[in-house]
C-alpha cells in the first residue's frame, strides 16, 4: 500500500528496491549516465519515494564510471601569481591581526609585520581592530621609522586594507599593494605561520594567567626573531675543506657578532 503523498500515476518504491531504481535511470543504456537533473527526471516519470531527489543526488555524485569517464566542466583555474622574491630586509613585508585574545592591560588584539626576506617580525599589541588611518599610525611608529619605507604590502582582504584610504597611503609611499585571493591563506602564508607561533608561545607562557598575555610579548618577540637569526647564521656558514688526507675539516670562521 503506498503511503499518503505518493502521486496515483507512479509507483512507490520500498527502502531496499530504490538503489536498483535510480540505477534503472542512471546506468541503463536508456538513460547512458546523464548528469543529477536528466537522472532525477527520468526516475520521477515512473516512480516515487520520499526524499528521492537527496537519493539520486548522492549516487550520481559517488559514480565511479562517472568520475574517471567525464571532463570537468567547472571553468579552469587562474595562473598563479607568485609573490616577487625580496633581495634585502624589510623591503617587502606582510601584515595580519591576531583578534578574539583575552583582555590585558586593555590590549585583544595584535597586529603581525612579518618581513618576507629574513622571517622577522614584530608583534605589536592593539586594543581594538584598527581602522585603516590607525593601522597607517601604528606601521609608521613600529616599523616603517625603524626598517625604512617597504616595496610591497601583502594583507588579507581585511576591511583595513581594502579601503581607499590604505591604498592611497601605500601608493604615496610608493609601495605596491598584494592581496591575497579568498579562500587562499598561503598568499599571506609568512603572517599566518607567524600567529601560530605566536598563538602557541603565548599559550605555553601564560596558561595559568590569560590576562597577562601582553606583558610577555616583547620576550615572545625576541625568542622569535632570535631563532630566524641563528637560522640565518647557519646556512651562512662556510663549506668544509677537503685535507690531503681525505679527512674534512670546517672552512674560514665565520664573523662573531659583537656587542658594543
Amino acid at each position: 500500500m503506498p503511503p499518503p503523498g505518493c502521486p496515483t500515476n507512479r509507483l512507490f518504491v520500498p527502502e531496499e528496491l530504490r538503489s536498483d531504481a535510480i540505477q534503472w535511470g542512471y546506468c541503463s543504456n536508456v538513460a547512458c549516465h546523464p548528469g543529477i537533473s536528466q537522472t532525477k527526471g527520468l526516475v520521477k516519470q515512473r516512480f516515487w519515494w520520499p526524499l528521492m531527489a537527496r537519493d539520486v543526488h548522492d549516487f550520481v555524485l559517488a559514480c565511479s564510471v562517472c568520475a574517471s569517464g567525464k571532463s570537468s566542466n567547472r571553468p579552469p583555474d587562474g595562473l598563479l601569481q607568485p609573490l616577487s622574491v625580496p633581495s634585502r630586509p624589510w623591503s617587502h613585508i606582510t601584515l595580519d591581526f591576531v583578534t578574539a585574545l583575552p583582555p590585558s592591560n586593555g590590549m585583544t588584539v595584535v597586529l603581525t609585520v612579518v618581513d618576507r626576506f629574513s622571517k622577522a617580525a614584530h608583534f605589536i599589541p592593539l586594543p581594538k581592530l584598527p581602522t585603516a588611518k590607525e593601522t597607517e599610525v601604528t606601521v609608521i611608529d613600529h616599523v616603517f621609522r625603524l626598517h625604512g619605507l617597504p616595496v610591497d604590502v601583502v594583507s588579507d582582504r581585511g576591511s583595513q586594507f581594502i579601503s581607499k584610504f590604505w591604498k592611497e597611503f601605500c601608493s604615496l609611499l610608493g609601495a605596491t599593494v598584494s592581496l591575497s585571493s579568498g579562500y587562499h591563506p598561503q598568499s599571506n602564508g609568512q603572517s599566518e605561520r607567524a600567529n601560530q607561533d605566536l598563538e602557541r608561545t603565548l599559550r605555553c607562557l601564560v596558561s595559568k594567567n590569560p590576562s597577562s598575555w601582553s606583558q610577555q610579548l616583547s620576550m615572545v618577540e625576541y625568542a622569535h626573531n632570535s631563532f630566524f637569526l641563528v637560522c640565518n647564521l647557519k646556512s651562512r656558514s662556510p663549506p668544509l675543506t677537503r685535507l690531503s688526507s681525505g679527512a674534512t675539516a670546517p672552512g674560514p670562521e665565520p664573523a662573531r657578532l659583537c656587542s658594543r
